[in-house]
Formats: C-alpha cells, sequence, structure tokens
C-alpha cells in the first residue's frame, strides 16, 4: 500500500535492524511543588491526587495537603482531583525545571445515586451491570446519524537512539546535522528523533440505516521525513481513521488483534475490577473503576474507566496494553477517551441522546525485533467540536467515503489560529511541537535522509517517482527460469502529476535463453473518482503459466512473481488483447464489462482432440484462439478505500464479506475456436471469534457446460515450492487436477495466544498457533475427458496429462503450524489426505511437506 504512514514504517524498520545497546537519559529533572486546600474552609485536603495531563506522571498529597513531583518531562497542565470536590486543572511551564502551583478545590454539591451492594459481591459489579443495561441509551448506535468537526494532531517520532546506534552512517550524518539545541525527549527520558507532524480538520458525517460514512478534509499541515502527499496523507491522518475505537462494543480491534473491552458483555470472564473513588468529571460526578486482565497473557487491557452515577454512561477512559498481551513490535499502547452526552436535534435543545467522544488520545511506542532495538513513538491527538445528531443526510450525500477539499494543503495561518481559539482547544500546538517542526525541516535537507527516503519509496511501494512517472515494480525486475534464462523487465506507469484523468502503463521484458522480447501496454481514462468510474484498453504479448495467471490467483503479485522462477511447467506464449468499462454506481457495488482475445501457443508437449467424437481418427490441435465479452459485478459492502491520485486503495471491509461474480461469452463469432459459457463466484471474509481468534475463509466456485480442452476449462492452482502459500493447495502439483465444474475452499483459523500463551515454556516466545483447511470439489465430464489425447506428438513425445477429480471424492488438505518464530516467520505442516496414489510415473504422493513464510504482523 501506498501511504506515508508506510514509507514511515519502512524507514523505522530499515533502521531498527541495526543491533543497539544502552540507551541514553536526558539529565534534566523537573519538579512542582504546591498545597491542595478546600476553597471555603481553607483546610488542607489530604491524599487528593495530583497527575500530569496527558502523561502517566502523578502523586498524592500528604496530610497536610503538600505534594512535590518530580519527573524527567513535563506537560502543559497539572490536575487535581479529590473524592467530593470538583476536579481543577491549571496550566504549567514546561520549560521552567522548579515552580510552585497551589489548588483551591471548590466541593461538588450533586448527591451520589444509592449503591446496593450484595454481601459477598465485587461493588463495581452492580455498576458494570448498570452500564450494559443503559448501553441502549447511552451508546452512539442508538444514534440515527451524527456528525461533527474533528481536529486532529499526529506525531511520529525515532526513540531509544542509543550511543551504539549514534555510530550508524546514517544516524551520524544526521546528528551531524543537527545542533545540541535539537533535542526533545519523551514521558521516560529518551531522546527523540521527530520524523512526522502533522494537523488536520474534517467535518464527520454518520448515518445509521443504511449505515454510511464519509469525512470532508477541509485543511492538512505535514511535516514529515518521507511524507510528500498532503492529499492522502490527510485521508489518512485525519479523522477518525486512526482513533475510532468504541468501548461499548464487546471487543475493540487493534493492530488487527481484537481486544477484550472491559465494559463489554464479558466483562467478568476478562476482567478483575476495583471501585476505587468517585471524582468529577466536566459536569459529571463518576464511580472511578480500575480494571486488570484477569490473566496477564489475554487480549485485555488495564486501566481506570469513570462511569456517571447517574446515567451509567461512560464518560472517560484510560486503557492501556498490558506487557503480557501477545504482540510484536509493541512496547506501549495507551487510548484514552473523553465523552458527553448530545443534545437531540429533533426533540428539542433540552432532550438528551447517545454519548460522543470529545476528546480522544492515542499514544503508542513500537519496537524492532530485539530487545535493544530501535524504537518508534506515535501520538495521536483528537478533538470533536460543533457535534450535531439525529439529522441524517439523503444517502447520495455519503456516496463519496472521504473527500479532501481543494485547498486541503493551501497555507492559511488565519485559517490555524482560528482553529486553535475554538476547535483545537488544549490540543493546539504548545512549544515541543513547534520544536518538532523545526527539527523536522532539518532533517529533511540532509542528503543522507533523503537518499533513505528514495529507498523507502521503492521499497514499499514498488515503484520509483520520476516526476509524472513512476518506474517499476521491482518484484517483476528480474527471475530466473528454465524457458527464458535471466528474464529482465522495466516498466513504468503514470501519476497524477502526468494527468488526472489519463493513465498509462507498460513493460519491456527479454529472456537471455529464448532471446525473446515481451510486452505489456495500457490505457486509462478516469472519467469519475466518486463513482469509480474507468475505461482502459490494454496488450500484452509474453510468456505465462498455465493456473497462474493474475486473474487466477486472486492478484496476489509476490506469488504471480514468484513462479516466473526455476522449472517453468506449463508454460505457454499468450498475446492477449482487452478494452474494459468499470463503474461504481453505488456505493460498494462495482460492475465491470470487458471484451477480448488471447491465444495459447504451449510450450510443453499438449495437444487436443478437433472432433473428439472421432476418438484417435480426430485431427490434433495444440494452439488455442480464444475471443470473448464478459460481465461482472462485486460486492464489498463497508469497504473503505482512500484516494492515491490516479490509483484508489482498499482499507478492506472488516468483518462483510466480499463477494464476486463473474459471467463469460465465447463466441467463434469474434474470432474464437469455441463458442461456450462460463460462470465464477467468489467470496471472502474475516470471521472474528472473540477468545477463538480470528477465521478467513475464501470460497471459489466455477462451472461452464461446453465441452473444451482443459487449458480452457479450471486449472486448480498447485504450489510443490518450499514456500507457503495461502489461497492455494500447497501439496497439489501444478495442474494437476483440472475440472469443468468445481468448488474450493480455504479456510485459515488464527488462535492468536489462546493455548500458547498458556503454556508456561512457550508463552515467553510469543508463539502463536495457526491451523487451515483446504478443499477441493470437482468433476470433469466424460466429453471433456474425451477431448484430451494421450497420442504422442510428431517428435515421439508423450502429452502431458490433466488429471480429474472424482466428483464423489474432495481433495482435502489440513495444516498446522506455529505463527510468529523471531516475529517474522511462520512453519506449517500440511498434509494432503487423499489422491495419494495417482502421482507422476505412478509413483503415490508424499502426503506430508513442511513449509515456511515470513510476514511482518502485529
Amino acid at each position: 500500500m501506498k501511504t506515508p504512514l508506510y514509507r514511515l514504517l519502512l524507514f523505522f524498520f530499515c533502521l531498527a535492524l541495526v543491533s543497539i545497546s544502552s540507551t541514553v537519559k536526558a539529565q534534566t529533572d523537573y519538579t512542582v511543588t504546591g498545597l491542595v486546600t478546600d476553597a471555603q474552609t481553607g483546610e488542607p485536603i489530604p491524599f487528593a491526587s495530583v497527575a500530569l495531563v496527558g502523561r502517566r506522571s502523578g502523586t498524592l498529597t500528604d496530610e497536610k495537603g503538600r505534594y512535590t513531583l518530580k519527573v524527567k518531562i513535563l506537560s502543559d497542565s497539572l490536575a487535581v482531583s479529590s473524592m467530593g470536590y470538583k476536579a481543577l486543572r491549571q496550566a504549567i511551564d514546561p520549560e521552567r525545571t522548579t515552580q510552585a502551583l497551589d489548588f483551591k478545590l471548590a466541593p461538588a454539591g450533586n448527591a451520589l445515586q444509592e449503591v446496593t451492594v450484595k454481601a459477598g459481591e465485587n461493588p463495581a459489579w452492580r455498576v458494570l451491570r448498570q452500564v450494559r443495561k443503559n448501553r441502549s441509551i447511552n451508546d452512539r448506535k442508538r444514534l440515527a446519524a451524527y456528525e461533527y468537526d474533528s481536529y486532529v494532531k499526529t506525531d511520529i517520532a525515532l526513540s531509544h537512539v542509543t550511543e551504539r546506534m549514534r555510530k550508524n552512517p546514517l544516524i551520524k550524518r544526521i546528528n551531524e546535522a543537527m545542533s545540541k539545541q535539537d533535542s526533545i525527549v519523551d514521558d521516560e527520558g529518551h531522546r527523540l528523533l521527530p520524523l512526522l507532524a502533522s494537523e488536520s480538520v474534517s467535518r464527520y458525517y454518520f448515518r445509521t440505516a443504511p449505515e454510511r460514512k464519509r469525512e470532508d478534509i477541509r485543511k492538512t499541515r505535514i511535516k514529515g521525513v518521507a511524507v510528500d502527499d498532503a492529499g492522502l496523507s490527510s485521508q489518512l491522518l485525519g479523522g477518525t481513521n486512526l482513533v475510532s475505537q468504541n468501548f461499548y462494543d464487546n471487543y475493540i480491534p487493534i493492530l488487527g488483534k481484537d481486544f477484550a473491552s472491559p465494559i463489554g458483555d464479558n466483562w467478568r470472564n476478562w476482567y478483575e475490577f476495583f471501585l476505587a473513588d468517585t471524582t468529577q468529571i466536566g459536569d459529571h460526578i463518576c464511580y472511578e473503576i480500575q480494571f486488570d486482565p484477569k490473566r496477564q497473557e489475554d487480549l485485555a487491557f488495564i486501566g481506570k474507566a469513570w462511569i456517571d452515577t447517574t446515567s451509567f454512561a461512560l464518560c472517560q477512559i484510560e486503557a492501556r496494553i498490558g506487557k503480557g498481551a501477545n504482540l510484536n513490535y509493541v512496547r506501549a499502547l495507551t487510548i484514552e477517551q473523553e465523552l458527553e452526552s448530545t443534545i437531540d436535534s429533533l426533540a428539542g435543545s433540552t432532550a438528551t441522546a447517545g454519548w460522543l467522544p470529545v476528546s480522544i488520545k492515542l499514544s503508542a511506542s513500537l519496537t524492532g525485533v530485539g530487545k535493544q532495538s530501535l524504537g518508534l513513538r506515535a501520538q495521536v491527538s483528537l478533538r470533536n467540536t460543533n457535534i450535531t445528531v439525529n439529522r441524517p443526510r439523503p444517502v447520495g450525500f455519503y456516496e463519496q467515503p472521504i473527500e479532501p477539499s481543494d485547498t486541503v494543503a493551501t497555507p492559511n495561518d488565519a485559517y490555524w489560529h482560528a482553529i486553535y481559539r475554538t476547535a483545537a482547544g488544549s490540543d493546539s500546538l504548545g512549544k515541543e511541537d513547534l520544536k518538532t517542526r523545526q527539527i523536522i525541516e532539518k532533517l529533511r535537507a540532509v542528503p543522507a535522509v533523503k537518499m533513505a527516503e528514495a529507498v523507502g519509496q521503492v521499497a514499499v511501494t514498488g515503484y520509483y517517482k520520476l516526476g509524472g512517472f513512476d518506474l517499476g515494480p521491482y518484484p517483476y525486475l528480474f527471475a530466473v527460469n528454465s524457458v527464458e534464462g535471466l528474464r529482465t523487465r522495466i516498466g513504468f506507469r503514470t501519476n497524477e502529476q502526468f494527468s488526472r484523468n489519463w493513465i498509462l502503463r507498460g513493460y519491456v521484458a527479454y529472456g537471455t535463453l529464448d532471446k525473446e522480447f515481451k510486452y505489456g501496454g495500457e490505457i486509462d481514462y478516469l472519467f469519475s473518482r466518486q463513482h469509480w468510474t474507468v475505461a482502459g484498453v490494454r496488450i500484452a504479448n509474453d510468456l505465462e503459466r498455465l493456473g497462474l495467471t493474475p486473474e487466477l490467483i486472486g492478484g496476489n503479485r509476490i506469488f504471480y512473481a514468484l513462479s516466473r522462477f526455476g522449472r517453468y511447467r506449463g508454460g505457454y506464449q499468450s498475446y492477449q488483447k482487452e478494452a474494459f468499462f468499470k463503474t461504481e454506481p453505488v456505493k460498494g457495488i462495482l460492475l465491470t464489462a470487458m471484451v477480448g482475445s488471447r491465444t495459447f501457443n504451449p510450450l510443453f508437449p499438449f495437444h487436443f482432440r478437433q472432433n473428439p467424437e472421432l476418438g484417435d481418427l480426430s485431427p490434433l490441435q495444440s494452439d488455442i484462439n480464444d475471443a470473448y465479452w464478459s460481465i461482472e459485478a462485486r460486492l464489498a459492502r463497508k469497504e473503505k478505500y482512500l484516494m492515491d491520485g490516479n490509483e484508489r486503495i482498499t482499507l478492506g471491509t472488516k468483518r462483510a464479506p466480499v463477494l464476486t461474480i463473474r459471467y463469460t461469452r465465447g463466441l467463434k463469432s469474434l474470432g474464437s475456436d469455441f463458442n461456450y459459457q462460463r460462470i465464477t463466484l467468489r467470496a471472502q471474509q474475516s470471521l472474528r471469534l472473540g477468545a477463538l481468534g480470528r477465521m478467513t475463509y475464501l470460497l471459489s466456485a466455477g462451472f461452464t457446460p461446453d465441452v473444451m480442452p482443459a487449458p480452457m476449462l479450471f486449472p486448480h492452482i498447485g504450489n510443490p515450492t518450499p514456500l507457503l502459500t495461502t489461497n492455494t493447495f500447497n501439496r497439489m502439483q501444478f495442474y494437476e487436477f483440472v475440472s469443468d465444474r468445481f468448488v474450493a475452499v480455504h479456510i485459515q483459523h488464527r488462535f492468536e495466544g489462546l493455548l500458547f500463551n498458556r503454556i508456561p515454556g512457550i508463552r515467553k516466545l510469543n508463539w502463536r498457533l495457526i491451523a487451515n483447511v483446504d478443499a477441493l470439489w470437482g468433476s470433469l465430464s466424460k466429453e471433456n475427458q474425451a477431448v484430451s489425447s494421450a497420442k504422442p506428438l510428431p517428435n515421439g513425445t508423450r502429452p502431458i496429462f490433466f488429471g480429474a477429480l472424482d466428483g464423489n471424492k474432495p481433495y482435502v488438505e489440513v495444516g498446522y503450524g506455529i505463527d510468529n518464530i523471531f516475529k517474522l516467520i511462520r512453519i506449517q505442516a500440511i498434509h494432503r489426505l487423499d489422491y495419494l496414489d495417482d502421482g507422476p510415473n505412478g509413483i503415490p504422493f508424499n502426503s506430508f511437506a513442511l513449509k515456511a513464510s515470513a510476514t511482518i504482523s502485529f
């Protein structure tokens, strides 16, 4: 995916490969002292809570109401709270090393609701039962619609840059370009090297029935290393893309994992609770409930929740991920939310509705492989204002999910000063933010950083940007196989700098063994981004592999690139021409129409009977001409997109299925050797199973009623290589089976830490159990079997034999393995359960194989 965040993460991981040692600590200590008293009586308030706002540093007052707080770094304000008093905040100077600050707390006049505690019952349970009982009243999902303005501030920086790391050539050159005054430290005193600082203002819209979302990005300011696209960055970093957790849900998705909510339906199974205190949050008197996971290895939070004593609504929550949770590269992650009740716009000014978050803070600290690795700190602050609820707009208004303004990146200092006075509030830029932006400006001028940016861009996107053209992709640059020898390829595509409507793509390849040039080209015209309407023509003359075209393997480009290496079994020369038109008339439904032709000239021994009813007397033919038209419908409900210039990037559908159905009609009148019909179906989905983990499935099916040679039917995708590839049959040979009707299902289940986290010896390794089942039902009619011929070719070579499945006996593979070895490697055992006696040359198949793959995942 071509996004600034991915470029930034790649830049981080490249640096993290360097082994480093001891951490550099800042030497500055800050001290804040003061007295906390009753505003009416002047009496000292003992044991009041004193804490830095936005930090996890705090203390308590002593018996005389005095406090002393010593920290490595300050925030911009200090908050004091105590039972029976209104909480109070005061600004402090983060630059002063010593300062005194006194607080006078006003008594809270609200009367607490009576709490009845049963003998032997945790008093927090009664509050949590009321939270779930009143969910239908307080949860934002009860609202017919809502909209609000959002101000988002995002900061990303390298952390834990140690003395040994500073000897790295890249870091050394950066340090040489930076002055000693260019220094920022985090809460723990680690020096930071800023990489990105952004601000974004948007208007967010949500409608419940039917569920629709839209976000208008109004203004963005971005300073960053490896970031050069404000339009895309504003979509990725603005609004609710990064911070949209709803704790009323049973599970909170974070980094691809599902964390149990402390106020979800199963709160008693996941957490231990302690009713600690009552305090005032804004205008609400709240119960303070502390929560901890029952089992430290579970995907659960540690933190506090503040529940309104009258409505039992969630007013505020601070939740952080425990150290025992099985997450890669995450040292710490904290979510803080403040929520407020809304006024029903339809029922009048006094009627209250559901609660919406008005302030969200997310902070994360990531690290590379190994305890001494370089770190990355990310902080996101979001503030929502001008909230309107229960005024749904017409469905058509939401059709464009994210709409950047034409002036989204145009400088306008007056606009931002107005935002700081209104929407941003306490999250406005401070002294540290301004210093961060100054450091980034200096970093971008360092030649070594510019080189790292260029390398990172190529590694992540696969392309090197050169003005209006992108050169690549690099996975296809080289290949070595038995047909072409050394294959070299160079390709390009145009970007929005070339044209916002015309899109050109092309490549040229050459093989040193076959001494043949191959080529491909495409011209598209983008009519509408809102309804994603595109028309185009393409042509390609290249070497392909039976059953491994991009269409058949579902867009798995890496597998397609790797398939060009080694022994090139099933290779054929193909000359293809296509014209297409696609459009999305309704959000989530993409329609495609296509007309085209292609040739099949096999490089392996193959022929078929032109008149199968004549048996061995039939004339034989090897090459095939195919001409066709097709229509396709793709349904992807709730799919999210980002616009990257002329490319549309999908962010997935979360748990909704993606369905695709295609009908193809081949016609002799268009130049085809055959009249035929073909229909294919594809469905895939990821299912969240709570504590049991996550399951994904891919279901595909196809049917053609006509009589044709095997390459025109459905060659099933095998993978005899030692590399594990999902959504293929990993113990099946290439083109081992061909069907004219089939149903295939690939099921993969990730248990996460469900089992391994409970085994003491393995728990420390953070391994994860994974299992899969792959099954295929297919058959080949007698008429299609009769098309094949075993008659030797003119040179005496026996032709390739295509096997057929028994319609009453499915092909089945099962697998199980260990994921997350060294946070990268997956090893899986694969068992082939049937069709073991039909191997080549009569040799039975080996039913077992051990395969490996490497992935980066949290």
